[in-house]
Order: structure tokens, then C-alpha cells, then sequence
């Protein structure tokens, strides 16, 4: 395929030369607007391979030979182009990469997967500053479930990063989720309260109902009436399900 302006220059940072070869060979057939202009096994390879090409976009795969690709970040500082993670399902920092709103693919690289990254990087690419981002996740790696950390939420018009010890609770809005916070408005989120339990929950948020996530340090009381209720700091009265209040008493008594 001859190579048009209009073609995504990119990198791809694996140390599995099966792996690059994998990746490279989807793109190539199912994301015709790449342009695979180099690939890098090493952060001191990936470095100078971005220094000569200055790719618009980079997969980073994020365990190399005893480097991580977060290695690679810090010595960009501000990068210039945007990053799509690749990693397992299982790693540490698929966790921190989810709280800053970042993208990323998962091993094995499925195709829909990998296609719907790759248009939703290009799509940010003239639009989009990642640096705050990429910063949070940097945070967040170095001080993990430290409740002074921060989460990307984002919203239909914009995105903010708020502390994690400010969500007082999260509500379940049809498919997207609304954060009520610390001295400051609700803010209704794209994401669903389900993808929120599963962020917080080693933050001491336990979800109570169907449509409540609560933050522990924000309980006040527990109430036996109307089958049970959780009085916040803030005179919220969230309603318990039956079926969840065994489970969340337990969860009371093991954080006491």
C-alpha cells in the first residue's frame, strides 16, 4: 500500500520480536491508516527510534527485559505522541492505566480490540493533551491505593481529574454514573457504576445496591430502617439491598 500524508506514523516497543510481528501484521490488515515506521525492543532503543522518526503514535508494551515503558515516559516528560499500552490482563498497572483514562490493548491483541483503539487514539490525536494523564498514571504507580490519588473522569464534554478520597458515593445513571463529591457539584460521568466498583473497590468503596458505590470514610451510620439504610457525612440516605447486607456488614466489621 503506498504510504499517504494522511498515515498515522508509528512505532511499536515490544522485547518479543513474535509479539511485534503479531501486532504489526494486524495493523496492518485491519488499520489501513497506520504506518509502522520503526520498531524497538528497548526503552534506550524505543528512545532513539522516536528521536529520529517523531511518530504520532507509539504501542508501548509495558514489561521489557527488566524496563517498563513507564521508564520510556519519564524521560519524554510531555511526549508529543499519543500512546496506546499493550499488556495482560493481569498486570499491576492495568489498574492505573484504567484510572487515568489512558488506552490500552490487552495480550493476546484481539482485532475489534486493537481497532477500536487505534480509532479512538487518531480521533485524539490533533485534540487531545494526554500529559495530565500520563502524569496521574505515573502518580498512581508510585503510591498505589493511596487515597490522595487521582481518577480520570470523563464527561460528555470534558475531562477532570479528581482525588479519589473526594467521591463520597457514586449513583448509577442509567448507563453512566454520576460522582457526588467532596465540596464540590456532581459530576455525571461516560462510564458505568460498574466500572467504577471495579476502580475503587481496594479504596474501601463497597457498592450497597445496584445503583450505590460509597466511600467507607463517608459512612456515618447504619440504619436497620426500610430494610436498611447508610447515613453519609453529608445526610445522604443510600438504601442497602437485601441480598448485598450480609456482605456489607462483613465488609463494616473487617474494616474496624
Amino acid at each position: 500500500m503506498p504510504i499517504t500524508p494522511e498515515m498515522i506514523k508509528t512505532i511499536i516497543i515490544d522485547d518479543e520480536p513474535n509479539a511485534r510481528e503479531v501486532l504489526n501484521r494486524v495493523l496492518t490488515e485491519f488499520c489501513p491508516e497506520i504506518n509502522v515506521v520503526a520498531q524497538a525492543s528497548s526503552v534506550e532503543s524505543a528512545y532513539a527510534a522516536i528521536q529520529q522518526q517523531q511518530p504520532q503514535l507509539v504501542f508501548l508494551d509495558i514489561e521489557m527485559q527488566g524496563e517498563t515503558g513507564f521508564e520510556l515516559i519519564e524521560r519524554f516528560g510531555n511526549p508529543a505522541f499519543k500512546i496506546i499500552f499493550v499488556t495482560a490482563y493481569d498486570h499491576y498497572a492495568l489498574k492505573a492505566i484504567k484510572f487515568s483514562a489512558l488506552d490500552y490493548v490487552l495480550k493476546p491483541i484481539g482485532e475489534t480490540d486493537l481497532v477500536n483503539a487505534v480509532q479512538k487514539a487518531t480521533q485524539q490525536l490533533n485534540i487531545e493533551n494526554q500529559l495530565d494523564n500520563l502524569q496521574n498514571l505515573l502518580t498512581n504507580l508510585r503510591n498505589p491505593n493511596d487515597k490522595s490519588n487521582k481518577i480520570v473522569v470523563n464527561t460528555q464534554t470534558s475531562s477532570e481529574l479528581i482525588e479519589v478520597q473526594n467521591i463520597i458515593r457514586c449513583e448509577a445513571s442509567g448507563s453512566y454514573t454520576t460522582l457526588h463529591l467532596k465540596n464540590h457539584r456532581p459530576i455525571l460521568s461516560s462510564k458505568n457504576l460498574k466500572t467504577y466498583q471495579d476502580l475503587l473497590e481496594t479504596y474501601n468503596f463497597f457498592r450497597v445496591h445496584d445503583s450505590h458505590l460509597i466511600n467507607y470514610s463517608y459512612i456515618n451510620k447504619v440504619l436497620n430502617e426500610e430494610g436498611g439504610l447508610v447515613l453519609t457525612s453529608t445526610n445522604d440516605r443510600i438504601p442497602i439491598s437485601r441480598r448485598r447486607k450480609t456482605e456489607f456488614q462483613d465488609w463494616l466489621l473487617a474494616l474496624n
